[in-house]
């Protein structure tokens, strides 16, 4: 009885060629599923000022905000509440991408007095439609 196995070391290059192949598939579906997972949508305000002008009946606003997200923002809304009235800026429907500084300033037809607390709301839609809502307490001055 003459049987023929295969040689011990083919066998063990083909255990490793195997072995090799099915660790970089696992490898490619975790770092595909980490990238899926850590992919976020987010606005930092960065900063935000309110400042009272001519005699307290206008409102100087600037607003910096950053996108710390993964994802582009396509239109971004930022609004600023005061003694109760919601006062909208103008609306951003340019691209923001990761990584980018938007800066709005202007002026509000609103009074607003030093030392009082205003809200600055900003709401966000990025490139594939989800959402981000953030706010901030302002002091004005």
């Amino acid at each position: 009885m003459n049987r023929r196995a295969i040689h011990s070391a083919y066998a063990v290059s083909l255990l490793v060629l195997v072995a090799g192949s099915l660790s970089a598939l696992v490898y490619n579906f975790m770092v595909n599923s980490s990238n899926v997972l850590s992919s976020n949508v987010q606005y930092s305000i960065n900063s935000a000022s309110l400042t009272s002008i001519q005699s307290g009946t206008l409102t100087w606003y600037d607003v910096t905000l950053q996108n710390i997200g993964s994802k582009p923002f396509v239109q971004t809304n930022v609004s600023v509440v005061i003694n109760g009235m919601t006062y909208n800026l103008p609306q951003n429907d340019t691209t923001v991408n990761p990584g980018t500084i938007m800066e709005q300033k202007g002026v509000l037809n609103a009074a607003s007095a030093y030392g009082d607390s205003y809200t600055v709301r900003v709401s966000a839609i990025a490139n594939d439609g989800s959402t981000f809502v953030t706010s901030r307490q302002v002091v004005g001055s």
